[in-house]
């Protein structure tokens, strides 16, 4: 499904193309020899490989990017089980503070995985934040009577830390976005591109048919790096099982 600039760079890409074959017919027979048409195309193959650099590294870059969240989703759900499990080595006495995780994990999840495609609010950000401050300083309160839960409590606090410095990243990172200049010289380019090809070719419906399907292709590429921008609201999104599956193990 298209997103907004998807679908803008399929309507500049193939609208450019469209252009190339309606001024076909208003070039003089000067400007449509083959010398023309090979020096136009030699150019434009500066233009191709341009296009073609930036649009992979985009792709790279974006899945990159993509591929460390997930992880980071994964190691953050990985540190919420870990932690309850420390926690019912204090018995009833950590109790408040399991019933502390859990109710951040679940604010967690929602804070997250937003069903609208807007930044998260500060509001939430904050709250989620005091929320681990609290369950930290409830952990530095407790006085372990034996050795087994004075390692607990060590262990427990350690991965306290993990959890408010993935916390912070993924909150950061949820504004973080690919430059829009590179999407748009993307889009110029090769609309430009398609327009050079179309404007020394015939006007027929095979050659719309290829013009449609190279900037459908070409407009999914966009929309795919758009969506893996916005990886927990995006139609390409990030799973938020892990952390389903953290909540559905702590005691309730």
């Amino acid at each position: 499904m298209f997103t907004g600039i998807g679908l803008i760079a399929f309507c500049c890409i193939f609208g450019a193309g469209l252009i190339g074959l309606a001024l076909r017919n208003w070039l003089p027979e000067s400007h449509r020899t083959e010398a023309t048409q090979k020096a136009v195309q030699t150019t434009m193959n500066v233009v191709a490989v341009l296009a073609a650099l930036v649009l992979g590294l985009l792709i790279v870059s974006t899945k990159t990017n993509f591929d460390t969240r997930s992880q980071e989703i994964e190691t953050f759900s990985t540190n919420l089980t870990l932690l309850d499990r420390e926690l019912a080595h204090f018995g009833p006495v950590s109790r408040d503070i399991a019933t502390l995780l859990r109710a951040f994990t679940t604010q967690k999840i929602t804070q997250t995985w937003r069903s609208d495609r807007g930044s998260t609010p500060v509001a939430d950000q904050i709250q989620t934040a005091r929320m681990l401050d609290d369950i930290e300083d409830r952990l530095r309160a407790l006085t372990p009577p034996d050795e087994v839960q004075r390692a607990a409590r060590t262990n427990a606090l350690h991965l306290t830390g993990e959890l408010k410095r993935t916390s912070r990243l993924l909150s950061v990172q949820q504004s973080s976005e690919t430059p829009r200049p590179f999407l748009i010289a993307v889009i110029f380019w090769v609309s430009v591109l398609f327009l050079s090809f179309t404007i020394f070719a015939p006007s027929n419906a095979t050659v719309i048919a290829t013009i449609f399907i190279g900037a459908l292709s070409v407009a999914i590429a966009v929309n795919l790096i758009f969506d893996m921008d916005q990886p927990f609201s995006g139609f390409v999104r990030i799973s938020p099982l892990p952390m389903q599956q953290a909540v559905d193990r702590m005691a309730p």
